[in-house]
């Protein structure tokens, strides 16, 4: 098995052969906002499986956003398309696991994503504090 760490604090795990992708864990701490970013190719499905989150999907050609709240307590897969800016923060106290699941594997001299800051698209990623 081949696991990787980078400076963001993600894991990749490359363990299941003939697969095209990879499954990653991500955890998110209260008042981390991890947005946006969007990718050309890759599919991607995020399930909580820690605590629990918000995660907005925002389609820049239609002009529109999604807000999910998905986690322990609604326990969900969302499928996030390519071309999709997408992104979480942690609801509640307590720190949220993201594990998610990549159509393609990691490419660190080509890697298939584009960022935008996290506060783009006039989102707003704590409404209880306007």
């Amino acid at each position: 098995m081949n696991t990787y760490l980078d400076d963001r604090g993600r894991a990749y795990y490359d363990i299941f052969d003939g697969l095209p992708g990879q499954i990653n864990y991500s955890v998110a701490y209260p008042g981390i906002v991890k947005a946006w970013h969007r990718h050309k190719h890759q599919t991607d499905y995020f399930f909580v499986a820690m605590g629990n989150a918000r995660v907005a999907l925002h389609d820049s050609e239609k002009g529109t956003t999604e807000t999910h709240f998905i986690g322990e307590h609604n326990p969900q897969v969302i499928k996030i398309s390519p071309g999709i800016w997408h992104g979480y923060t942690c609801l509640g106290p307590e720190p949220c696991g993201l594990i998610y699941y990549v159509s393609r594997k990691y490419n660190p001299e080509d890697p298939d994503e584009e960022r935008a800051s996290w506060d783009s698209f006039g989102y707003n990623w704590f409404p209880a504090n306007k």
